[in-house]
């Protein structure tokens, strides 16, 4: 017994000393958490006080940004620390901004100032000046700390190094100028009544993209002629390719007319390098005291309220009312699942079948996109493509496509199925300098033969056809097959014909759907089929409802139908158990 105790005694012994240093131990931890805390909180308390934006990066990613960085961006520090700078910037700033992260982050430099357009929260696009700083800290492990400000012509400084209030580009006052002026306003007079009329130069980036700055410059003075012959000083450049308005004691119904007036005065051309070039405006409105208490609020709601009228439709003005937060806020929330759908797996491919006329049996599929949330549930390509690429987020769901395409089509390859896929491309992925090493590598890793894959085009209006006709040329090489999608509504059907080498075209749903009994539709889908079998073009029609359609198809000889007549699109799954009933639907029908 006493060996008992002695052994109890030394457990007991044992156990109180570990639980010394456990308690040592976590005593020392939360002394440094203590501390860390205590730091942030002093790092908070001093740059949240700061008229720029603060920011420390580690691992590529946020771990800190200040209050004015949240402000700057239009995100929550909770949404922005889950996010790069390359998750921010739009399409056209992606790759140098990747490209100078990675100077920094490689040691081929120490710090790095660099211009930079960044897509706000709620979709408006704010041009920023970023600085970053390499540092270690005690772990030697690398961290980057920086700032960001605004790039605004109206904040220029002039030679005597006063700020300015007049911008030089457009010779108006900028938007130090009209914050100044509403300050004023709302304060000595807070009984007045202020409408802010934001006008937006709907193409700005496009020309500036395309042509150049200057020609961007150009733009700018032009429409700020044309916006001070209508309305006189009440004009501001506020920045960017954005203009404001300001008037007193207005009544909706004036404000209409104004906006009238000054929609009319953008009909004529703008010459840009003896070019005549065609733009639109976009134009929101906000009401002192109605809309905002304050100027700044008064033009976030203006600007608001451009944002929602872009999201409708461009060239047209919205007056600013409380559920376009809400909406501006639902989009925003809906951009935010989009950015982690690939990686949440959120996203499926459906295969709709494509028929041969001739032989009776499903020889494709053209792969469609789904994106199924977990709270709204299907949500529309119709919804979330449109939104994919403005956020600059197509090229990354357009590579999941190309891939789980190809890897579907070659595991059913071989289980014996011999078919063919489709896969549709954007504008912006057409464009894209990896496509063709995008397309190969899809290839390889698949196993499927190039002649399996056909890529699907749709008509650009403005699209540069000898840029498009190199990338397709280089894809054709390859082997793979290149088609045009609804055929016959877009803007260069001929020229696409003529100068891009081309496998296939589709016949849009429109031609097929329409009345049998309506000559001009009847005469346009012969004249289509005839003209690309003389091109030696294979023809699909899509939008086949009836046996009626069919049996006209035939007649016309039109090699592949595609239509709910057969089938809506499938998954994998569903896509192999209906071939059997699908190929027997066929055969009856045709035979």
């Amino acid at each position: 017994m006493s060996g008992d105790n002695e052994w109890l005694i030394n457990f007991a012994a044992f156990l109180a000393i570990l639980l010394s240093i456990v308690s040592l131990l976590m005593f020392f931890r939360i002394q440094r958490l203590r501390k860390k805390e205590e730091g942030e909180k002093i790092i908070k308390k001093i740059t949240d006080t700061l008229h720029i934006g603060a920011f420390i990066i580690n691992k590529g990613a946020f771990i800190y940004v200040n209050n004015r960085l949240c402000e700057l961006t239009g995100y929550s520090a909770e949404t922005l620390k889950q996010m790069k700078w390359q998750d921010v910037v739009s399409l056209q700033n992606f790759e140098g901004t990747a490209a100078v992260i990675n100077d920094l982050r490689e040691g081929r430099t120490n710090a790095i100032e660099e211009r930079i357009v960044v897509i706000r929260g709620d979709g408006s696009r704010v041009s920023l000046v970023v600085k970053s700083q390499k540092i270690s800290d005690m772990r030697h492990s690398l961290i980057y700390v920086g700032t960001a400000d605004v790039e605004d012509r109206a904040y220029l400084q002039s030679g005597d190094g006063k700020e300015s209030l007049i911008d030089p580009v457009t010779e108006l006052p900028g938007s130090l100028a009209l914050r100044r002026q509403l300050e004023h306003e709302t304060i000595e007079n807070p009984a007045l009544s202020l409408a802010l009329v934001f006008v937006d130069i709907d193409s700005m980036n496009r020309v500036n993209d395309t042509i150049g700055r200057d020609a961007g410059d150009k733009l700018l003075q032009e429409a700020a002629k044309r916006l001070k012959e209508c309305e006189g000083e009440r004009v501001y450049h506020y920045r960017g390719d954005e203009f404001a308005i300001l008037f007193k004691n207005r009544t909706r119904a004036d404000l209409k007319m104004h906006m009238k007036r000054i929609m009319n005065s953008f009909t004529a051309p703008i010459q840009i390098h003896d070019t005549p070039w065609y733009e639109s405006i976009t134009m929101g409105v906000s009401f002192f005291p109605g809309d905002a208490d304050s100027g700044g609020r008064l033009i976030d709601s203006a600007i608001a309220a451009i944002h929602y009228a872009k999201k409708n439709s461009r060239g047209k003005y919205e007056f600013y009312n409380p559920g376009i937060i809400n909406s501006l806020r639902k989009r925003l929330e809906l951009e935010m699942d989009l950015r982690h759908a690939v990686k949440r797996n959120e996203f499926t491919l459906h295969y709709q079948p494509q028929i041969d006329l001739k032989a009776g049996t499903v020889v494709g599929s053209e792969a469609l996109i789904r994106w199924i949330h977990p709270i709204r549930g299907v949500i529309s390509p119709g919804i979330f493509i449109p939104l994919a690429e403005e956020i600059g987020l197509i090229e990354q769901i357009g590579e999941w496509v190309m891939r789980t395409a190809c890897k579907q089509t070659k595991q059913w390859n071989d289980q014996g199925l011999l078919i063919n896929v489709s896969v549709n491309l954007s504008p912006k992925q057409l464009f894209q300098e990896n496509l063709v090493d995008l397309v190969q590598s899809s290839l390889t890793e698949s196993g499927l033969p190039a002649e399996r894959l056909q890529l699907e085009i749709t008509e650009t209006a403005g699209a540069d056809l000898f840029v498009m006709s190199q990338k397709l040329q280089a894809l054709e090489e390859i082997g793979v097959g290149i088609s045009i999608d609804d055929f016959g509504t877009g803007y260069n059907s001929l020229n696409y014909l003529k100068q891009l080498p081309l496998r296939q075209l589709k016949i849009d749903q429109s031609f097929i759907r329409g009345n049998r009994h309506d000559h001009q539709d009847v005469a346009l889908v012969r004249m289509i089929v005839a003209l690309a079998n003389e091109l030696n073009l294979q023809v699909v029609a899509e939008g086949v409802e009836s046996a009626e359609h069919v049996q006209f198809l035939k007649q016309t000889n039109c090699a592949l139908a595609q239509g709910y007549l057969f089938a809506r699109p499938l998954n994998a799954e569903r896509f192999v158990e209906q071939l059997a009933p699908i190929n027997q639907q066929i055969s009856e029908m045709i035979m």
